[in-house]
């Protein structure tokens, strides 16, 4: 998929939620730009340590960097936010036929098979566009304000594998809230601390935001609803066509829309892109913004003066927006300048 697409954009939802009661909420922590990361900071073991896990709706299985009782951390970040989590050996007794491992297995492709001579070890390897994670699954103590102490089972991850140009990492591991049977919402409502599985996160253009597990009041107005398709692990409302200005992309060509929040940046086909940046760059030839080379992204335009916020620039842009066709009808997911846009320092 990384050699078919190409990045455009950090794509932020502006909502004004309520949370209700039965929900459970966690202030967020990052930014698409230069944190790279939304993250939500999970309270793990006994007595409880805190960590900062990757709010991923792409993943199914959570994991933590961890120094595994045997293998130790091969391939950790040096620099991690917090000590890596070490769990005792008990912890790590997960029975390979049991139904924790075999929901992963559901969730998650390409896990090994079950090893007889160790009946007790639930293995997982996991591929990600650029790198991969493996571990054991393990079972520990989760602490959340309001509600009863319980287990959750999630990744014991002590191997893992980037990019040689990857930058340090800001996070300690994943929160899979994708809708597998692992996933941490749908552990959530089996053990009761949740009524519904349901996640809502909801992020600033300035950073930050938040999270909630197991209910949402949505706002009256503001929110543009599509369904899901069913019988998938991740989130798809099927597919979509991209907009610039209210014109379609030349060809008009369609493509499956995937919300994914543990993607930086959001991917289209390449053909789409191209035309994309062809458009924008159209859009400027009369502005006194000038292209150059950039380090965070590969499109970049420096002003005649430093810009204080995207705010500064966003009117020389052109709306986005996306149609998705669903078996309701079709929705729109309109994408000003400010939801696409960043502001980078020290552009020479």
């Amino acid at each position: 998929m990384a050699a078919m697409s190409s990045p455009i954009i950090g794509l932020l939802l502006l909502l004004l939620p309520i949370a209700p009661s039965s929900a459970i909420k966690f202030p967020l922590g990052g930014n698409v730009y230069p944190v790279s990361h939304f993250y939500a900071t999970l309270s793990i073991g006994e007595p409880a340590k805190p960590y900062f896990l990757d709010v991923d709706t792409g993943s199914n299985l959570t994991w933590l960097e961890c120094h595994h009782p045997v293998h130790g951390c091969k391939g950790c970040h040096p620099r991690p936010p917090h000590p890596y989590y070490k769990p005792a050996a008990d912890k790590l007794k997960v029975q390979c036929g049991g139904p924790l491992c075999a929901a992963m297995r559901r969730d998650v492709p390409g896990i090994p098979d079950c090893s007889r001579k160790d009946p007790h070890r639930c293995h997982y390897e996991i591929q990600y566009v650029t790198g991969k994670s493996e571990g054991d699954l393990a079972t520990d103590i989760i602490s959340v304000t309001g509600k009863d102490k319980k287990n959750i089972a999630f990744g014991c991850g002590y191997n893992q594998e980037e990019a040689a140009d990857a930058p340090p990492s800001s996070v300690d591991g994943i929160l899979g809230l994708g809708r597998g049977k692992a996933g941490f919402a749908a552990q959530l409502k089996g053990l009761k601390m949740i009524t519904e599985n349901v996640i809502v996160h909801c992020l600033s253009s300035k950073g930050k935001g938040v999270l909630y597990v197991g209910d949402f009041n949505p706002p009256s107005r503001g929110v543009t609803w599509a369904p899901m398709r069913e019988s998938l692990f991740y989130y798809s409302p099927g597919l979509a066509e991209l907009f610039i200005d209210k014109q379609p992309i030349r060809g008009n060509p369609t493509f499956e829309a995937v919300f994914d929040s543990g993607t930086t940046y959001t991917l289209v086909p390449a053909q789409i892109y191209n035309e994309l940046v062809s458009k924008v760059r159209g859009t400027l030839s009369e502005s006194s913004l000038v292209e150059v080379k950039g380090r965070a992204l590969p499109l970049c335009w420096k002003g005649k003066k430093p810009f204080r916020s995207v705010n500064d620039v966003k009117n020389q842009f052109k709306a986005l927006s996306l149609k998705i066709t669903h078996a309701h009808g079709t929705s729109y997911l309109d994408i000003p300048p400010q939801n696409y846009l960043i502001v980078k320092v020290n552009i020479r």
